[in-house]
């Protein structure tokens, strides 16, 4: 087990990844690659894979968001563990970045093991790089993140 943050159905698009440079740009949390070293990769193709520091104890398990390619292992996606280390604002605000622009689609959706509050840091970090959400955006993922939220009515 261990503080892990669901994200089935939503992957890097173009907008995405944009919103995440400015994200991490905008972070004071030292973002590294998959491995925590190196830089954080991040194409259409591959999708975003991040981690924390490894160097400074601050890395746990890598974040990866799919891109259009599909991973090797689909079994393995869609979940990550951060273990509440530094990265985790980052992944949050990354998440939320990913979930408001699925909003109308509603083919993806965010979900954790944290509650709402847990995930203030990175609704802050996504305001401070990307723009405010409406209140209704934030009840919307409120809902989402702690499993309120129903599922739509199909006629």
């Amino acid at each position: 087990m261990g503080y892990t943050h669901y994200f089935s159905g939503l992957s890097a698009t173009p907008e995405v990844i944009s919103d995440a440079g400015k994200i991490i740009a905008t972070s004071s949390v030292t973002i590294c690659g998959p491995n925590g070293q190196g830089l954080p990769a991040m194409t259409e193709t591959q999708g975003i894979r991040l981690n924390g520091d490894k160097a400074n104890g601050e890395s746990y398990e890598t974040f990866h968001l799919r891109g259009t390619d599909m991973p090797r292992h689909p079994a393995m996606s869609g979940f990550c563990k951060t273990e509440n280390q530094p990265y985790d604002e980052v992944v949050t605000a990354i998440l939320i970045a990913a979930a408001v622009r699925e909003f109308e689609s509603r083919t993806g959706v965010v979900k954790s093991d944290g509650r709402w509050d847990n995930w203030a840091a990175g609704l802050q970090l996504y305001e401070r790089a990307i723009r405010l959400l409406s209140d209704q955006e934030k009840l919307a993922l409120e809902l989402d993140v702690e499993r309120m939220r129903p599922e739509p009515l199909h006629d």
